[in-house]
């Protein structure tokens, strides 16, 4: 695959979508939580996909286990959503959500499908609604790995560079957290930087 850039103006139009599209993604958390959350500043680089694994851990805490949810979307701008909760908080989402000390555990995997179905339909939606296309998105996996084991060698053999989009989602009054990274893979990045400059055109024309 051929180098790619991205210049100041591309860069800095991907960070206000991005910007926009975690809070309202924040928002809609906060309503399914009855509580209030941030969304911390959203952290894009283009990296390559064997670099992945390390961008995670660095990330969160290496010895703990975590729900790991992925969904793949696709269309004029795809890629993959990856949700990773730790297990503590993932037990604390469990208890808020269902008002019980000590849920199940398929409480607890139904709480982060749904936390999860919710963030990454939010980001998504309307990050390609601000790039006017739309996607389709497929069902989300679920995994309950250790840090280690988050980033798949399929994954890292099947495809070169990426852009990583990071966040982290918090919720202090509960002890609830979540890092959220999005990945686009290969073509679609060249797809991406396309619509960016379309909407540059469109902003200034």
């Amino acid at each position: 695959m051929n180098t790619i850039n991205f210049n100041e103006d591309q860069i800095d139009v991907l960070k206000e979508f991005m910007n926009i599209s975690v809070g309202q993604a924040t928002s809609h958390v906060a309503e399914l939580l009855d509580a209030f959350g941030t969304m911390h500043i959203p952290k894009i680089s283009i990296k390559d996909m064997s670099e992945l694994n390390h961008i995670i851990v660095e990330n969160i805490d290496k010895d703990s286990n975590y729900y790991v949810m992925k969904q793949l979307f696709s269309g004029k701008f795809g890629g993959e959503c990856i949700f990773i909760i730790s297990e503590k908080s993932s037990n604390n989402l469990g208890s808020h959500l269902f008002d019980i000390e000590k849920p199940l555990k398929d409480d607890i995997t139904d709480a982060v499908m749904e936390l999860t179905n919710i963030v990454t339909s939010s980001i998504i939606s309307r990050l390609t609604e601000e790039l006017n296309v739309e996607v389709q998105f497929f069902a989300p996996t679920s995994n309950f790995l250790q840090a280690a084991n988050i980033v798949d060698t399929d994954d890292v053999n099947t495809y070169s560079k990426i852009i990583v989009v990071s966040t982290e989602l918090e919720f202090k009054d509960h002890n609830i957290s979540a890092n959220i990274f999005i990945l686009t893979k290969d073509e679609a990045i060249i797809s991406l930087r396309d619509l960016i400059d379309k909407k540059i055109e469109e902003l200034y024309s």
